[in-house]
């Protein structure tokens, strides 16, 4: 067995690359075991190269080379024991953001599509639908939608606010009554959280979950039928709640876009 080995050997042998050795010589994790005066080429020995391999395992599961290097330094197995178990910690960590990531995503999916994969439901149809968090911010008379979308925008952008988990679904409590009067008043503009906040938040709200009859309409355009509505809800019994969730059918043209009116039941 020969006692010494170049770098271009060694880092033959161990799958890594000359500069990768230069490298952890440079930052002080690995030294060769000879620097020729001559030439200054670097020299190893075999002794060395479990150190190589041990470095490479060890960022393959996700340690950084200062860790690695405060491993090396350390030389015990307690040392590594204890990084080994921080990151796992860390990658726990980073799975259950991984895994909120792609309910996000399923989400999203499912939102965009759900217009045409419901598209075979009746003019009038029962949803029963979960809870549902949101944060809103009130409408006023006087106002027109750029006015209501730039208010959710600053509260949604504001310090107490930005870092909620919010995702893209808008909607409007309206006014139960102008809405039976075929006139669109909304009482306040919301969007959709994954969860409760963890703090007090005065713009938080609860949808209820329970029964809602709902329909479809672009209702910018206030061409719901009225006549229609009104007989599910006779003698001006009307319900407490009615809300307008938007679905975008296309990313440009919001004007026609489809609205389902969700009248909570019971």
């Amino acid at each position: 067995m020969k006692e010494y080995y170049s770098i271009g050997e060694t880092a033959k042998l161990l799958g890594v690359t000359t500069t990768t050795l230069r490298h952890y010589e440079k930052i002080g994790i690995l030294k060769p075991k000879k620097i020729s005066e001559d030439t200054g080429y670097r020299w190893y020995t075999y002794d060395q190269f479990h150190i190589i391999d041990r470095i490479k395992y060890l960022q393959g599961l996700g340690l950084n080379l200062a860790e690695i290097g405060a491993i090396i330094k350390d030389g015990t197995a307690e040392a590594m024991i204890q990084a080994l178990e921080a990151e796992w910690r860390n990658a726990h960590r980073e799975l259950e953001r991984v895994k909120e990531r792609i309910k996000d995503i399923e989400w999203y999916i499912d939102c965009f599509t759900y217009m045409s994969r419901t598209s075979d439901l009746q003019q009038w149809y029962h949803l029963y639908l979960p809870e549902r968090h949101i944060i809103q911010v009130p409408c006023y008379d006087t106002d027109e939608l750029a006015d209501m979308e730039i208010r959710l925008a600053e509260a949604k952008g504001s310090d107490r606010l930005r870092d909620l988990p919010y995702r893209r679904q808008y909607g409007y409590v309206m006014s139960v009554s102008d809405f039976f009067s075929g006139t669109f008043r909304p009482k306040s503009y919301f969007t959709y959280l994954t969860r409760r906040p963890k703090e007090y938040v005065s713009e938080y709200k609860v949808l209820p979950a329970g029964e809602y009859l709902c329909f479809r309409t672009p209702i910018l355009k206030e061409q719901w039928d009225v006549n229609a509505l009104k007989k599910f809800f006779p003698d001006h019994n009307l319900p407490n709640m009615v809300l307008a969730l938007e679905f975008e059918e296309n990313l440009v043209d919001w004007s026609n876009a489809p609205y389902e009116i969700q009248i909570y039941i019971s």
